[in-house]
């Protein structure tokens, strides 16, 4: 007689009805409610699952090959948290990602935005990765890692259960995505502490499906049990249940179900930084404290733009736009300590230099009385514009002052950040080079 096991899961109080087939016979699954030591109803799901113990699951390798190969993915997610010693939480997140089939960092590119309510309000987030460049926005700080300024903080660091990530592995609810379950689940088929089994034929709600449930058993003792369910025909996830360290003081029930919108003609293109700066334009102006993207900015194009002048009048240009001359455009803050002196510093360099050149003044506040403060009056070649923060965030300028000397075909020779007693002498060596 085959021996048999009861699997216990943790479930939201909106179960779906769940049958379970094998070959040889139907898996009854029993939905009850109890009430927790704190007072909250909560929901488990019963599935007694009909194996020999200790067998390995069968049929594992497709999930794994079409989770692995996902283009791309696009799904909503309600997520919760339920632990024993803490209130519950709830999240809704937006999950996207794309194939990256030449990085060897990780299984895929991403952007994961999520939102929680909180006391004072919905609280806010993003992480994203790709090609080597990673960006975590949370709690009013954006932190970014770059691979080619440090490739360190993307390597796993230490062995075994004392292993860390590096940043693009360990972003919070990465886990969800379907290139990363793919290597989830093939830890959970190669890894002796796991044992699982794979329900071929699983019925959810009158949808045919996919589901793998097990355990993580250390020494005799369980510290996980999962269920992972899965579209019978696309193989997409749809739901993960996860308890961990189940009957403890400090347990933790995860529960992640899915929703998929209709399929549209909608862009599937990656992620970018510039599309990042795109849905995140506040997020980039207030909270963007690395000087990366500028540094990268020296033989690119500069961006367009279009900003107003303190006179009330309008100066444009587009991306790919030619100057008359080599142009110096000054991003100052004019709240700033040294942006007086860097007009005067970035003048005399100008009335130095062996050839005609243009400044174009761009202050990132709006204040006309305080920028004419700095500035009473422009000269010839001069352009004196206000409300620069975008072009300082398409630049990737992050402190002030920033100089970014421009070709006149348009492209960037060269930039200087911040203020120094040479600043001149500086500006017309960078200058005269932009000209070679």
């Amino acid at each position: 007689m085959e021996s048999c096991r009861q699997t216990v899961y943790e479930l939201t109080e909106k179960a779906p009805v769940i049958n379970f087939f094998s070959s040889t016979s139907v898996i009854d699954i029993n939905v009850f409610f109890y009430l927790s030591m704190n007072g909250k109803l909560k929901m488990f799901l019963a599935i007694l699952s009909v194996y020999p113990l200790g067998i390995q699951a069968q049929g594992i390798d497709d999930v794994i090959s079409s989770l692995k190969t996902t283009g791309h993915f696009d799904a909503t997610v309600d997520y919760s948290v339920l632990m024993s010693l803490q209130d519950d939480v709830d999240y809704t997140l937006h999950l996207q990602s794309w194939e990256a089939p030449g990085d060897t960092l990780s299984p895929c590119d991403y952007l994961i935005d999520w939102k929680v309510a909180t006391p004072s309000g919905d609280a806010t987030g993003f992480s994203a990765y790709y090609d080597g460049h990673a960006y975590n926005f949370r709690g009013d700080r954006l932190l970014e890692y770059h691979f080619d300024r440090d490739s360190t903080l993307f390597k796993t660091r230490g062995t075994g259960a004392a292993s860390l990530p590096g940043v693009q592995r360990r972003a919070q609810f990465s886990e969800l995505l379907p290139q990363f379950i793919a290597e989830q689940l093939a830890e959970i088929k190669d890894n002796p502490d796991y044992t699982c089994t794979v329900h071929p034929d699983t019925v959810i709600n009158g949808k045919k499906c996919i589901a793998v449930d097990g355990v993580m058993d250390m020494s005799g003792q369980i510290l996980k049990e999962f269920l992972y369910v899965f579209d019978a025909s696309g193989k997409m996830p749809l739901m993960v249940n996860l308890e961990n360290n189940p009957g403890a003081l400090a347990e933790q029930s995860i529960n992640a179900t899915y929703t998929y919108k209709p399929a549209t003609s909608g862009s599937t293109e990656s992620i970018s930084e510039e599309k990042l700066l795109t849905l995140y334009p506040e997020i980039f102006d207030r909270y963007r404290e690395s000087n990366f993207a500028i540094e990268k900015l020296p033989g690119q194009r500069l961006p367009g733009f279009a900003l107003p002048t303190t006179t009330g009048e309008r100066y444009s240009r587009m991306l790919g736009d030619r100057f008359r001359a080599t142009t110096i455009i000054a991003l100052l803050d004019p709240k700033a300590a040294f942006s007086e002196a860097t007009v005067g510093a970035v003048r005399d360099a100008v009335d130095k230099l062996p050839f005609n050149s243009d400044v174009i003044w761009a202050f990132t506040g709006n204040n006309v009385d305080e920028i004419e403060h700095i500035i009473p009056s422009i000269r010839v070649g001069e352009h004196l514009l206000m409300s620069a923060k975008p072009l300082a965030r398409d630049c990737g300028a992050t402190s002030f002052p920033t100089l970014i000397i421009c070709r006149p075909d348009g492209t960037v020779s060269d930039v200087i950040l911040g203020y120094n007693n040479d600043l001149s002498s500086v500006v017309i060596q960078k200058a005269a080079s932009s000209v070679k």
